[in-house]
């Protein structure tokens, strides 16, 4: 089994062309250099690809503007079921204790797409560049769940999420087939023009990451702020989301390239049939390969499967945490997968490393850590966990290269 790394950013959200008007505006220039030196620190430790977000939840898109500038802002509206009245509920909560705007959503009304620009493309290409001299090769993620949640306003007044609207057009419950296309005009085609220069830097591409968290028919998505639990509403209509993943899938395969869409349901039963289908299908042909995003916690699936057993494959472990378990924790609970590996779990030398072992006795081809730049929770990523990693990637053979 080969090892990679989440990158997944250098700062999140707009790494790539002119920032938001509020921060600055023009572009900032990234030292594409200092990415290429840690990559190559990556690939010294036996990590073969790194996985990096590119519109994640939309902060800089359209690129380098302020939105409320092109595209109007209205309340999102939920509709009825306990589902959604929680939604609702949690939503107007927030909306109350931290900011108005909280509970809306961009709408276009008929407002045109920008392309993405020339400077953010160029900054892409020199990431492209940076994990080819480096042997890494890149997992790109197009878009994040965040994309699709109601407005949140950061430091400086700077609207990032509620952007729904601009892929599936301004009606949440009639999705517009031709607004998929034309936000897939703007955005993934002139990437994969990008990625036709350098073919040999490119692992997969990816449609979206994690999109169960918000579509209906997805698992409840529960996170603490603070001291507060909050419920994040469902604002994608699950055939929605599906022709969204499909159509993007369907580029990027006809540009050549390996598809992949990052899931937190190692059998994503929201899916209608037919894509699940077709993706086992293109799995099978070399064309896509799936992502499971596996963190045990009391609100989400605590075993690993095994990897025979899932409906779309292959099958990476495409997210895993570096953070070691907090038994009696909301977060990071050790793995359930018997005594000898829950001593392991608690042995802060040897826990990261027992985790790759059981994934791959698990069958699956790959595993990529969470995550370099990440401050979450799940993270940690210092002398230790390289080490872990080091000595996994390293012994009894070395892994099989993507």
């Amino acid at each position: 089994m080969w090892v990679g790394i989440n990158h997944p950013w250098i700062t999140c959200g707009h790494d790539f062309g002119p920032r938001p008007p509020a921060w600055g505006g023009e572009h900032a220039r990234r030292d594409w250099g200092a990415v290429r030196r840690e990559l190559e620190v990556f690939r010294a430790l036996g990590l073969r690809a790194t996985r990096f977000w590119l519109l994640g939840g939309g902060v800089n898109y359209p690129a380098g503007e302020d939105p409320r500038g092109r595209f109007a802002v209205e309340p999102l509206r939920q509709r009825g079921g306990a589902r959604r009245w929680l939604d609702g509920r949690a939503l107007r909560r927030r909306a109350g204790s931290r900011d108005a705007r909280f509970g809306t959503r961009f709408v276009t009304r008929g407002a045109p797409l920008p392309t993405l620009p020339r400077a953010y493309l160029d900054d892409f290409r020199a990431l492209l560049a940076a994990c080819d001299d480096a042997g890494v090769r890149l997992l790109p993620s197009l878009v994040s769940f965040e994309l699709f949640h109601p407005i949140e306003i950061q430091r400086g007044d700077v609207p990032s999420r509620g952007r729904a609207a601009l892929v599936f057009g301004d009606d949440p419950r009639r999705p517009d087939p031709a607004q998929i296309e034309r936000f897939l005009d703007a955005t993934l085609s002139p990437l994969l023009e990008v990625c036709a220069e350098r073919p040999s830097a490119l692992y997969a591409f990816e449609v979206a990451n994690e999109p169960d968290w918000v579509v209906e028919g997805g698992p409840l998505h529960a996170r603490l702020h603070g001291r507060r639990l909050a419920i994040m509403p469902k604002t994608v209509p699950r055939d929605a989301m599906a022709r969204f993943l499909e159509r993007g899938v369907d580029r990027i395969t006809k540009a050549g390239l390996l598809a992949s869409v990052g899931t937190k349901q190692a059998d994503p039963r929201w899916m209608p049939p037919s894509l699940r289908a077709k993706l086992a299908r293109l799995g099978a042909e070399g064309r896509y390969v799936h992502q499971l995003h596996h963190y045990p916690s009391p609100y989400e699936p605590a075993r690993l499967p095994d990897h025979e057993s899932l409906p779309i494959r292959p099958c990476l472990v495409g997210e895993l945490p570096t953070a070691q378990a907090r038994p009696l924790g909301l977060h990071a609970w050790c793995w359930p997968e018997g005594l000898a590996h829950y001593r392991a779990e608690l042995d802060p030398a040897r826990y990261l490393e027992a985790r790759l072992r059981l994934i791959e006795a698990r069958g699956y081809p790959a595993a990529l850590v969470w995550g370099a730049h990440s401050t979450d929770g799940m993270s940690a990523w210092g002398p230790n966990q390289q080490a872990q990693v080091a000595r996994y990637v390293g012994a009894p053979a070395r892994r099989s290269a993507p």
